[in-house]
């Protein structure tokens, strides 16, 4: 029993309900939720849940990959204020949200070129740093092959000169010298392109609309009452609402992925939809390459090397 009491007094037994309930709020849960299943949760809700259980243990080393991944502003605030307060932790993160990682960070670690380098501070602050030291081996890099060329240019001239033969033989070796020690070239990140088709047909409207609609799962009680959507080839629009709210719900709804409990739906016959989902590579199988995801997705495309125009132009080349 003393053993007992002992190891439940090192772990906090006693505060660990309320140190539960505390992070649960944090990362935007309700009280009245904190029993339900995970099933009954999106995949948003899921991810708030996998970081509590993280940060919950009180970890000396805390990883995180992709944390902001799924997580609204309140979340996020929140997170980042925890993270701060953790003073005596080590803490490691993958992450492309640059907000984030300028908040929290005060080391960065840079990978390219199956090398790491280490820089100190924030993210913009390794960008500034990374850009004026690149421009600095740019122009030392420019330097050296102008020397070497203009080397170059007296060993082709005079090699053949018996006079100048071992001058020439001098320079050559210098040159070899200088190739071995030349400062490294600036490798740079592929450029994404990403380019929408204008479309000279172009589609009436409406494209795609909801009217008066009542959104929902069967068997469950309506998310959404009266909706009203329209959609045109010139709308750009963003859905923005919290973890749970009915934003993929919708979405849903419009493609007709689920029935509408009532009201219309409209969706032109001549219309192509582009979807990327949250969770779209669950839907892949990861055995196959891009180029087979591609073909098998259009067997008939002529030419296939069409793919690989498109795959190198968000950076998939060569062998990748």
């Amino acid at each position: 029993m003393a053993e007992v009491t002992e190891r439940l007094e090192f772990i906090e037994a006693d505060e660990a309900e309320g140190k539960a309930e505390e992070i649960l709020l944090g990362v935007g849960f309700k009280e009245e939720e904190f029993d339900k299943p995970c099933r009954a949760f999106s995949g948003g809700w899921r991810m708030r849940i996998a970081i509590a259980k993280v940060l919950f243990c009180d970890p000396e080393i805390l990883m995180l990959d992709e944390p902001t991944n799924h997580l609204d502003l309140p979340a996020l605030i929140w997170l980042e204020n925890y993270i701060a307060s953790l003073t005596e932790t080590t803490i490691i993160i993958v992450s492309h949200a640059r907000d984030f990682l300028d908040a929290i960070c005060d080391k960065m670690i840079h990978l390219q070129g199956r090398k790491l380098t280490y820089w100190t501070g924030n993210f913009s602050q390794f960008v500034k740093a990374k850009g004026e030291l690149d421009n600095i081996k740019e122009k030392a890099r420019a330097g050296e092959q102008k020397k070497i060329a203009h080397m170059q240019s007296f060993v082709d001239r005079f090699k053949a000169n018996a006079k100048l033969t071992t001058l020439a033989q001098s320079r050559m070796k210098a040159i070899a010298k200088m190739q071995v020690g030349m400062t490294d070239e600036v490798m740079q990140d592929p450029d994404v392109v990403f380019k929408f088709p204008d479309y000279l047909k172009k589609i009436p409207c409406p494209c795609m609309r909801l009217q008066d609609a009542k959104i929902g799962y069967p068997g469950c009680e309506p998310i959404l009452n009266k909706v009203d959507f329209d959609v045109d080839l010139d709308t750009r629009v963003a859905l923005i609402g919290p973890n749970g709210a009915g934003k993929s719900t919708i979405v849903k709804a419009l493609l007709g992925e689920i029935e509408l409990f009532d009201g219309t739906r409209v969706f032109h016959n001549r219309l192509k939809v582009g979807i990327f989902t949250q969770h779209h590579a669950d839907s892949y199988d990861l055995k196959k390459s891009a180029m087979d995801l591609m073909t098998e997705k259009w067997p008939d495309f002529k030419p296939v090397e069409a793919f690989r125009a498109h795959l190198g132009s968000f950076g998939l080349t060569g062998n990748l």
